[in-house]
């Protein structure tokens, strides 16, 4: 019984996720919204789930959140700036920094100064996603010339939202998980009515 109820749960929850998501895609915050890293940086980002930044720049700072186990990858996470910000940055001034893009990887490379910067012209694009808090070494920017907004926002960079035909899947996958079980059990409980007046 426990069982049956929890893979009908099982079921619906997968349902509705997949069904956010594609409608997310379509009409909502899933879709590719590019605001000026001004707006950004004083109001924010809304709503918005995927962003490109215009006018925005990486930061030559960055801090590293090390890898917890052999199997896990290391956070290189920077600042994310205006062109201003940027400039008084490398002028030898300690900035106000409200955006940070962080990224995964196992090149010891990008971990040691300078790191691996994006190519000049790569587009600032990524998914609204905080880290996990034990790879986030926040007490560290001010070693950087960096001091962090209260509320800050993290951009995963270079990640986008589930394919549409994923959760599609995710959507269909659902609607078996919860229909057919229940189907089984509608169905042996018919047999078993039936059963008795057979015999009579």
């Amino acid at each position: 019984m426990l069982l049956r109820y929890l893979v009908l749960f099982g079921g619906i929850v997968m349902m509705i996720t997949g069904c956010n998501s594609l409608i997310s895609q379509q009409f909502g915050t899933h879709q590719l919204r590019t605001v000026a890293i001004e707006d950004a940086v004083d109001k924010g980002l809304g709503d918005a789930d995927f962003v490109e930044l215009d006018g925005a720049v990486i930061g030559e700072a960055f801090i590293v959140g090390a890898a917890l186990r052999s199997t896990d990858e290391d956070y290189v996470l920077r600042p994310i700036l205006s062109p201003k910000q940027a400039a008084a940055w490398s002028a030898g001034k300690k900035v106000s920094v409200k955006l940070i893009g962080w990224t995964e990887t196992r090149d010891p490379a990008c971990v040691q100064a300078p790191g691996c910067l994006p190519p000049t012209g790569t587009p600032i694009r990524g998914l609204l996603s905080e880290p996990t808090w034990r790879k986030n070494p926040v007490e560290d920017w001010p070693g950087q010339r960096v001091e962090l907004s209260p509320d800050p926002l993290y951009i995963q960079l270079n990640e986008k939202p589930m394919a549409w035909y994923w959760n599609l899947a995710l959507l269909l996958g659902g609607l078996l998980l919860a229909i057919i079980p229940e189907s089984f059990r509608h169905r042996r409980k018919i047999a078993a009515l039936d059963k008795p007046a057979s015999n009579a």
